[in-house]
């Protein structure tokens, strides 16, 4: 059985090859608009692809975890999964922050303290966390982003310093959570 990315990189080859779009909605029993969306994606994904680049580029000649940054361009550049993008740009968006820096975000990734419900029942968690819909997978996703990426000399030491408080904080040893790289 050929899974959906499989499939879809089948319709994108046959497309390149110059296969209509009709003959290719055949074949795979979809319809031509569905061969449209996927074509679409595929072209969507690539410019991202760019931008991120061109993002990172930026970001690690700059070297600096202070600079304010665009929070779009930011979160572009790391790479982060959709609903974590979504809630962190509404995040950045509600607060009126236009602009973070590297070490802002860094920061948003480890515990401080947080007032419970009930005097004495204090407690830590990242920032992060707090975000609306954030949850685990996007705490991971942007910590996981951080990491995978070439910040520059002073922000890649600044950002491994954090992440070692962020691994203890979650008693976590090896790879992280979601991550695919071990780091």
């Amino acid at each position: 059985m050929t899974t959906i990315e499989e499939r879809n990189r089948q319709i994108l080859q046959m497309r390149m090859e110059g296969v209509s779009q009709p003959e290719v909605a055949r074949r795979f029993k979809l319809s031509r608009s569905r061969i449209y969306l996927i074509e679409r994606k595929d072209c969507a994904d690539k410019s991202m692809a760019v931008r991120r680049d061109k993002l990172r580029e930026e970001i690690r000649a700059a070297d600096d975890p202070g600079k304010l940054w665009p929070v779009n361009d930011l979160v572009d550049a790391i790479g982060l999964v959709g609903v974590a993008k979504k809630r962190l740009l509404g995040h950045f968006e509600g607060t009126g922050k236009a602009q973070i820096s590297l070490l802002e975000l860094m920061d948003m990734c480890l515990c401080s303290p947080v007032k419970g419900p009930v005097e004495g029942s204090d407690f830590t968690m990242a920032p992060l966390l707090r975000v609306y819909g954030i949850g685990k997978k996007g705490f991971w996703s942007v910590v996981n982003g951080l990491t995978n990426m070439d910040l520059g000399k002073r922000c890649n030491q600044e950002w491994r310093e954090r992440l070692a408080k962020v691994k203890q904080e979650s008693g976590i040893s090896g790879a992280t959570p979601y991550s695919s790289e071990g780091r």
